[in-house]
């Protein structure tokens, strides 16, 4: 992989990419309990993988090649990259995690709010990005663009006791989609061991080396890209749950939330430009100690939620809190971007 100083090859860039892919199928689809093997299985490599990285990489690209890394002009993106729930699986406009949604528009407003200003924007897409760029390349874009609220955070002596703490949290969230104690076992351990694999794969071959910036898709590349998910909505919308396709109203509804988001993110990538970097640097130990202590944690609360059902009132618990924080977090997004 290391070959040379220049820019990175193709295949170089294509297994960030796998990196870059496999932490967003990770964050959104294990730690939810949606697919708890998706490393493993067939369907994982065939309809989750290219879904959560084709979304990461083209909204990625759209953010970095035209604006910069700040945080606000994320926060949109991932937000369109939630709207997958509405054509694809029409979770938007019907949920399949029981209960009796609300509605406005023919939107169910509980899970739309959760899935786009939290689980995807952040889980799927911003989380990911920010661990790619912090652990496995050279530069720190995004950090040195993070308002102070969340450089404060990052930075905090009690940081990696709350890293610590969220892999717990999120083991027993996991445990929710484990229908047993070894399959509760079996998720955290599978996915660490293969995310680690390409992790230090990645560092032996010198990938580190590269800006973020480095790792983006060509013109060409990002065409291609492009492409490929468009052919993704048109065959998954397709397949999954057709059925479930509302009428004009509620797709209407949709619509408006593109066209709003759409052009949150517009200003907020234009916006992007005029941000002051700060130099204040930053990295994040990922040693193999503290990953082996993230998986213990990870597979220790997956295990004792599943033996006391006490995951069901954490993700209660999870996604108030997750609902809160992405509204204040879309207030913050729209007083700095357009009322600045």
């Amino acid at each position: 992989m290391a070959q040379g100083q220049g820019e990175p090859t193709a295949r170089v860039k294509a297994f960030f990419w796998l990196i870059l892919g496999s932490f967003s199928v990770f964050f959104a689809e294990v730690i939810s309990g949606s697919e708890i093997f998706p490393f493993t299985k067939l369907t994982g490599w065939i309809l989750i993988f290219p879904l959560y990285t084709l979304h990461t990489i083209v909204l990625w690209t759209v953010v970095f090649r035209y604006g910069r890394g700040w945080l606000y002009a994320l926060f949109p993106a991932g937000v369109l990259f939630g709207l997958y729930e509405a054509y694809i699986t029409k979770v938007l406009w019907s949920p399949t995690w029981g209960g009796l949604p609300f509605y406005v528009g023919g939107v169910a407003v509980v899970e739309t709010a959760l899935l786009m200003l939290f689980w995807h924007s952040f889980l799927a897409f911003i989380v990911p990005l920010f661990l790619a760029e912090t652990v496995l390349t050279s530069s720190r874009e995004m950090f040195s663009l993070a308002p102070g609220w969340a450089k404060r955070l990052l930075t905090s002596s009690r940081a990696q006791m709350l890293g610590y703490a969220l892999a717990l949290c999120s083991g027993l969230f996991s445990s929710q989609g484990a229908p047993t104690i070894f399959h509760a076992l079996a998720s955290g351990v599978i996915s660490s061991v293969f995310l680690m694999a390409l992790v230090r794969l990645w560092m032996r071959r010198g990938g580190t080396r590269y800006s973020f910036r480095d790792l983006l898709p060509g013109p060409r590349e990002f065409r291609v890209l492009m492409a490929l998910l468009l052919l993704d909505y048109i065959a998954l919308g397709a397949i999954l749950r057709p059925e479930a396709l509302p009428g004009f109203g509620a797709q209407a509804t949709v619509w408006v939330l593109y066209a709003f988001f759409g052009l949150l993110l517009f200003l907020a990538v234009k916006r992007s430009r005029d941000v002051d970097i700060s130099k204040e640097p930053y990295d994040m130990e990922l040693s193999t100690r503290r990953w082996l202590i993230l998986t213990v944690l990870f597979t220790a609360g997956s295990v004792f939620g599943r033996l006391t059902g006490l995951g069901f009132i954490v993700a209660l618990a999870s996604w108030l809190a997750a609902i809160a924080f992405g509204v204040v977090m879309l207030g913050l997004t729209i007083r700095n971007v357009l009322l600045r």
